[in-house]
């Protein structure tokens, strides 16, 4: 099982935006700020560009609330950030402990992709477009999972991030 591999994070199963899998009317791919307290949703249904979503409270059965809102979306792939700071074996166990889960419940590939400076990123994102500072701590994480997903669908496009 091309999943249960034990390969770098980095080398994981990666689909093509034009493979077939991907090329279903309305197939969408999610992205995914896993965090502590908050999860950031994030979403393309195109391949090319991603969309902040929402944020979800990491409590409760969250992997359940995150298959259903694939199923909802018709979500092809998962693509779940992560630290490269947290790629120690501990750190990198929780994020594949989440992401086995959510395939197991979800029966899609999910994938870790490399979430380096992601929050960052949408922090400087958010604050160029005049976001309040108060929203701005809201949206955080939904605009880290785009920024996620959208360095995966560049990487397989075959453009520069």
């Amino acid at each position: 099982d091309l999943d249960r591999m034990e390969l770098p994070v980095m080398q994981r199963l990666h689909l093509h935006p034009t493979h077939p899998q991907l090329q279903s009317p309305g197939v969408s791919l999610i992205g995914i700020d896993y965090g502590g307290r908050r999860i950031g949703i994030a979403v393309s249904e195109s391949g090319i560009l991603a969309s902040p979503h929402s944020v979800v409270a990491n409590e409760g059965d969250i992997v359940a609330r995150i298959a259903a809102l694939a199923a909802e979306l018709d979500a092809a792939i998962l693509v779940v950030g992560v630290a490269r700071r947290s790629r120690s074996t501990d750190g990198e166990r929780k994020f594949e402990t989440f992401a086995e889960a959510l395939r197991q419940k979800t029966c899609r590939p999910v994938i870790l992709w490399d979430e380096t400076l992601s929050s960052v990123e949408a922090a400087e994102r958010l604050r160029s477009a005049g976001s309040k500072r108060s929203r701005h701590l809201e949206d955080i994480d939904m605009y880290a999972a785009a920024v996620i997903l959208q360095s995966y669908l560049d990487a397989h496009a075959g453009r520069t991030p």
